[in-house]
């Protein structure tokens, strides 16, 4: 079992072959990227890629991170693992690869990579873990345009990501709202959940079915709704998620988020909304279509 441990380790990206300073745009705009080219002309051809070259697309940089296939994104180019750029108010960043990717496959027949980033800002850091799928056609990997997990300063953290059971298996230290930045480091709880590729889309699949992106700590709004379905991804092509028969309790995400601007939480310009539904025995992430 391959484990790249995601703490703020100085340990650059493993440089595995020579690969392009670029990486071309996704062809979609969710996290799936199906169009993107995840296949190559050898199932492993991912690896010969040089993650220590590449141009990313980080959330510190553009802390208000849209799909890709938007005009202006920002990218910052790492040269041995290493790179320099600037926050979206023009302070310094400083960035290094999280340590060596995580290759498997993880169902869409070809092996894909999880490759970490961590950033650096001031007094505040970033990790961030994202699958890097090879695009045969351009002959370079593509990176998905949401993180696979997030850590960050006085929030959550991640601990491990792994590769086993065709899935990538994270293990993250989940941070709580109503801890301060100082007591941060003792109050996370230790969670794990596993990410596969369906139908071209990346999910969890374990514990509970769900979108890849975290919401356990969503404290917006509360929702009681009937004929409730919920997506892996803002596409009703991606895997249904969660389907309740009756009444279902869905809480929406706070004032601020990384994924969708601060005047569209409703989903009303976009029409999907990033929700979490408490179970039983946990809770779920996904996307419910806006009317």
């Amino acid at each position: 079992m391959c484990i790249a441990a995601a703490g703020l380790a100085v340990a650059a990206l493993a440089v595995t072959g020579c690969g392009a300073n670029g990486t071309p745009r996704a062809a979609h705009g969710g996290s799936g990227s199906p169009r993107a080219g995840s296949s190559g002309p050898a199932p492993d051809a991912i690896r010969r890629f040089d993650f220590g070259s590449a141009a990313w697309h980080h959330p510190m940089l553009n802390t208000m991170l849209r799909a890709r296939t938007q005009h202006g994104d920002r990218t910052l180019t790492l040269h041995d693992g290493r790179g320099t750029g600037s926050t979206a108010d023009g302070g310094p960043v400083s960035c290094r690869g999280a340590g060596a990717p995580v290759y498997g496959d993880i169902g869409g027949g070809a092996q894909v990579a999880a490759a970490g980033l961590v950033c650096s800002a001031g007094v505040n850091d970033y990790t961030a873990y994202y699958v890097w799928r090879w695009d045969a056609a351009h002959h370079t990997a593509v990176q998905d345009d949401q993180p696979l997990v997030v850590g960050e300063h006085c929030g959550s953290e991640v601990r491990t990501v792994a590769y086993r059971d065709h899935a990538f298996r994270i293990t993250v230290g989940l941070g709580r709202l109503d801890s301060s930045c100082a007591e941060s480091d003792h109050d996370r709880t230790p969670y794990s959940y596993s990410v596969v590729q369906r139908d071209g889309f990346l999910m969890r699949s374990a514990p509970e079915k769900g979108a890849v992106r975290e919401c356990a700590l969503n404290d917006g709004d509360m929702h009681q709704l009937k004929g409730v379905t919920l997506y892996a991804d803002r596409d009703a092509s991606s895997p249904v998620v969660y389907r309740p028969k009756g009444l279902a309790t869905l809480w929406t995400v706070g004032a601020h988020d990384y994924y969708e601007s601060t005047d569209d939480l409703t989903g009303k310009t976009t029409r999907w909304q990033f929700v979490r539904a408490n179970l039983p025995h946990g809770y779920l992430c996904g996307y419910r279509q806006v009317s």
